[in-house]
């Protein structure tokens, strides 16, 4: 059963953002955070870029995306990784009338779409699998990536340790299509582990997910860890943390390197020039640092900022201001 939010003129995020974390959890329901005991400590954006989970530029870049209510899905085979504390924090990039509708379970009620369309409703799903009977599977998985085939926004996470895998898990656990799959704007890889120095946890592979022009799933690499990905971890989904491997092989210091022709595809799908789209994206990553550098890094604090963010780079003459206000 999809929760959606009752009356479209509170749209998703609350009118008033408190300091109290209390205040930002409201926002999503009971279960959300899955298995554990207690809801884990939360992360912002800007928290999440200076962890080097992710790094500002791919940061700015699902900025850029999901404040036009694209999809995305995040992807680990270990737990833990942070799939769904940064899915929590990408929700203060949608626009402010946008309606949440969470969905639970492998059966759902989509009469919901008579009211809100694609542009209100956002998808938000905590994990696509048949882990737990509150995680999405079946019918209802199916459905939500219909919606995002027909342009609906989506923000789910799965456990699978290559886009490879997710896309047969998705095709062969539920059906999905390319059509479907092309859908998902964003896919991004992650990769946990346990290691002496402490745990690794890193997106090691992101993507642009699309349709050939013969309706072929075509997906372009956007950016990747320098030097390849962390060993493969096939099984790791199943346990209770992430396993222990003897180090991260020097990856946590690696630079994230960045590919101008996923971005051109991705600008080109986004009905941007490439100029544009890396024009949009520098003036996002510096608001980005910028609230960084001033301290503002809570999670309630950088919700409050970033619904009061203006791109002069959408604007009627985007020369004409280059600042950012907080």
């Amino acid at each position: 059963m999809a929760a959606v939010a009752p009356a479209p003129t509170h749209g998703y995020r609350a009118s008033t953002v408190t300091a109290s974390l209390a205040a930002w959890f409201s926002r999503f329901p009971e279960g959300w955070w899955g298995y554990h005991w207690t809801p884990p400590e939360p992360m912002s954006v800007v928290q999440i870029a200076g962890s080097g989970s992710i790094d500002l530029r791919l940061m700015a870049t699902l900025w850029v995306v999901v404040s036009r209510r694209g999809s995305v899905m995040l992807a680990s085979e270990a737990p833990q990784a942070g799939k769904t504390t940064t899915l929590s924090a990408l929700v203060d990039f949608l626009p402010d009338d946008t309606v949440g509708v969470f969905l639970r379970g492998s059966w759902g009620d989509y009469r919901w779409t008579d009211d809100y369309g694609p542009d209100r409703a956002y998808l938000l799903i905590n994990e696509m699998s048949d882990h737990l009977p509150i995680y999405v599977w079946g019918r209802n998985a199916k459905g939500a990536l219909e919606l995002a085939g027909r342009g609906y926004g989506l923000g789910a996470t799965m456990h699978a340790d290559s886009l490879d895998e997710a896309i047969e898990t998705l095709r062969d656990g539920v059906g999905a299509t390319d059509t479907d799959l092309a859908g998902l704007t964003i896919f991004l890889q992650f990769s946990a582990y346990r290691t002496p120095a402490g745990t690794y946890r890193r997106c090691e592979e992101a993507w642009h997910l699309r349709a050939g022009a013969d309706g072929v799933l075509d997906p372009v690499r956007l950016a990747a860890i320098e030097g390849g990905r962390s060993p493969r971890l096939t099984g790791a989904q199943r346990l209770p943390v992430p396993p222990i491997l003897r180090s991260d092989g020097g990856r946590r210091a690696r630079p994230f390197v960045h590919e101008p022709s996923g971005y051109a595809a991705l600008a080109a799908t986004l009905g941007l020039s490439a100029e544009a789209l890396e024009r949009e994206l520098a003036h996002r990553s510096a608001f980005l640092a910028r609230l960084a550098d001033e301290g503002i890094c809570e999670p309630p604090e950088v919700a409050a900022a970033l619904a009061e963010y203006a791109d002069p780079t959408q604007g009627p003459d985007s020369s004409a201001s280059e600042g950012a206000s907080a």
